[in-house]
């Protein structure tokens, strides 16, 4: 039996004109208004259309990665399954709300930008489903953190909502949950070097530096964590990045208080001196992944 692929396998609505990519491979490749850039595999395809997994949440990472003009994540059996958690998307109501805060601060609220959105085409931008779409802007105007002007009803539980704009307890809000150092983008990026376990080690040591509370110790083992991660690939580095630098970040974290407790090494009593140590290793590790994956 052949399949026929007329539909976004995250979302069931029917493809538009021009939506679907010609096949060039084992996988099924679109483009929509909702989702954004999708690449999914044929057997995972066929899985999501079946299959009871965490459609919307997969929606939310392609549509995001979308927004940011990244490519797509390769959907696979194995990713629907778990894998997407890797990425950590925002799981729980709360942290839903709070991420589209963010989105509708960084996307122009900051400047009192109007908005626009339909529920049943802008749910992916915070990683819902259309009603628990509708019940995120609820909630963030009854927090008082967004104004509507206007709420269409249209028909079978799809509404407009127009005129939405953030308040200043919104942008104040939104402004407290981005990451306070000026590496927005390197902090946010997508990190995968092919490898799961390394990919979860990366993904812990963001978590140790960057949730709160925050302290020096989580912050040193975050520092330890990424070491970890760039040790085993110390003559590896060098056929990506000068020889002289791969010495220089390695002794970093050796002469300081990071992995070796011993005399000779340097106290980091400053919250400071770890985010300079912390960065520089996550900037290592993403330079790296990016030139290997370009095949240099």
């Amino acid at each position: 039996m052949t399949m026929t692929y007329n539909r976004c396998a995250l979302t069931g609505y029917d493809f538009q004109e021009g939506e679907l990519y010609p096949a060039t491979g084992p996988f099924v490749e679109y483009k929509t208004a909702v989702v954004g850039h999708v690449k999914i595999t044929l057997p995972a395809y066929e899985e999501l259309l079946n299959g009871d997994y965490e459609h919307y949440l997969i929606a939310g990472i392609c549509k995001e990665r979308s927004l940011k003009g990244e490519e797509p994540v390769l959907i696979t059996s194995d990713f629907i399954k778990g894998g997407y958690k890797l990425l950590n998307p925002p799981i729980e109501f709360e942290e839903k709300c709070s991420h589209f805060l963010k989105y509708l601060y960084l996307d122009g609220g900051r400047e009192n930008r109007e908005f626009e959105f339909y529920s049943s085409r802008d749910f992916a931008i915070a990683y819902a489903d259309p009603t628990e779409f509708h019940r995120i802007i609820d909630q963030l105007a009854q927090d008082h953190s967004i104004t509507v002007r206007k709420i269409n009803n249209l028909s079978q539980r799809r509404y407009l909502y127009q005129g939405v704009k953030v308040t200043n307890i919104g942008k104040e809000l939104a402004k407290k949950e981005l990451p306070k150092m000026p590496m927005f983008g390197l902090v946010n990026q997508e990190i995968t070097t092919g490898d799961i376990d390394t990919d979860q080690k990366i993904n812990h040591a963001r978590k140790l530096f960057f949730d709160e509370p925050q302290s020096m110790d989580k912050m040193r083992s975050a520092c330890e964590t990424l070491s970890y991660v760039l040790e085993p690939l110390r003559k590896e580095l060098t056929t990506f990045l000068a020889a002289r630098d791969v010495s220089d970040f390695f002794q970093i974290v050796n002469n300081f208080d990071i992995r070796h407790n011993k005399e000779t090494t340097k106290d980091l009593v400053h919250a400071e001196q770890l985010e300079w140590v912390f960065y520089t290793l996550l900037n290592s590790v993403n330079t790296y992944t990016k030139l290997k994956n370009k095949g240099l």
